[in-house]
């Protein structure tokens, strides 16, 4: 999979994924333990604010890579930041929305990820700033394809 990929190339952009994890661990981390809500759980909500009500399987699907299980949930609930109600179109399974109190903590959790995006941006000019995003967006492009087929 070389296709003229320099290795020293292949080490830099493996170094900023490392240190990139890095920054969002210890985000994560810091709100964590300002909220007592984990990262899979802020994720769980930003996926019910984005697609709505959703039932419990959906949610399994909807969040590849995070074992979305009856804990979380339950977490959510305890916590006052998602109900489970019976669905009516389907008496076998529940709908989990999130509540406001749920919408206000996946916002402040947002905002955590908003400024250390605007930090990764403040060093760079707006032309670099630009060419960063269209790359950004060609990569996550290509991602998506790949897992998609």
């Amino acid at each position: 999979m070389d296709d003229g990929l320099e290795l020293s190339q292949t080490r830099a952009v493996l170094d900023f994924m490392l240190f990139l994890n890095e920054r969002l661990s210890r985000t994560s981390k810091l709100f964590e333990y300002e909220t007592l809500c984990s990262p899979d759980e802020a994720s769980v909500l930003s996926l019910l604010a984005r697609r709505g009500p959703l039932m419990v399987k959906e949610i399994a699907q909807g969040m590849a890579g995070i074992d979305a299980s009856k804990l979380i949930l339950d977490s959510l609930e305890k916590h006052g930041y998602a109900t489970r109600t019976l669905n009516r179109g389907d008496r076998r399974s529940f709908l989990v929305t999130p509540t406001e109190q749920g919408m206000q903590l996946l916002d402040a959790f947002t905002e955590h990820l908003k400024t250390l995006a605007q930090d990764v941006l403040v060093p760079l000019t707006p032309a670099e700033r630009f060419i960063l995003v269209e790359l950004f967006t060609k990569i996550q492009a290509n991602w998506n394809q790949v897992q998609d087929s």
